[in-house]
């Protein structure tokens, strides 16, 4: 598995480099403290010609002590101010002999978006007044274009449409009609009023799930 990510990562022409230098050197003598040695100056160097914020390192990979060059996998934060902190890895090459370095970007594979339907979201803040403890308001937004959920005391259901990162309520809210606490009957009317109005929603990088109402307001949720 690692030739093939070596070999689909870096060009052939390094690789035939590297192999020229094994024909044309000969057998690099290893000992413990020789090792030690080495890896140091290997991690050193390509930790260095990285670039990276916060670099780390792995362990070398060393294919045979004729062979001289050493694989390594380098993890860091990029340090441009326009990539904003996003994480960077790298494959380095180390000939133990010459101590050149060659490191080329080894892409990521992206995240998957987060999944917005189908997913019991739980409330962590209405409308910047936070929730009343162990009160429990949630919502999903069903494949089948329905948002339901429970408001603090009682159900409730709706219709929903999505359009363009837009989400908006179509239909009234349908809810029980069970009585609670006074302060919990009144969360739950402000939170009926929140789920009626919202225009837009945003998945931020911790996945929490914000959505914003037409006065302004924004409400935080969390995946149940």
């Amino acid at each position: 598995m690692l030739n093939k990510i070596l070999t689909a990562t870096f060009n052939s022409t390094m690789m035939i480099c590297a192999f020229s230098i094994a024909q044309m050197s000969p057998t690099y003598a290893t000992t413990p403290d020789n090792n030690v040695k080495l890896d140091n100056l290997s991690q050193t160097a390509c930790i260095k010609s990285s670039g990276l914020i916060s670099a780390t390192a792995s362990s070398p990979i060393r294919f045979s002590d004729k062979l001289l060059v050493e694989a390594r996998v380098i993890e860091g934060v990029w340090p441009q101010a326009h990539m904003n902190g996003a994480q960077a890895r790298m494959l380095c090459l180390y000939n133990r002999k010459t101590k050149q370095v060659e490191v080329q970007e080894w892409p990521t594979q992206p995240k998957p978006a987060p999944t917005l339907k189908d997913v019991w979201w739980q409330a962590e803040d209405i409308d910047g007044k936070g929730i009343i403890d162990r009160s429990e308001l949630t919502f999903m937004l069903g494949s089948d274009g329905k948002i339901g959920g429970k408001s603090g005391c009682n159900g409730y259901s709706a219709s929903y449409q999505i359009t363009e990162g837009k989400l908006k309520v179509t239909s009234p809210l349908i809810s029980t009609r069970m009585l609670c606490a006074p302060a919990i009957m009144t969360q739950e009317q402000n939170f009926h009023k929140m789920v009626e109005t919202i225009v837009s929603f945003t998945i931020s990088a911790e996945g929490a799930l914000i959505l914003q109402s037409a006065d302004g307001t924004t409400s935080h949720f969390v995946r149940k």
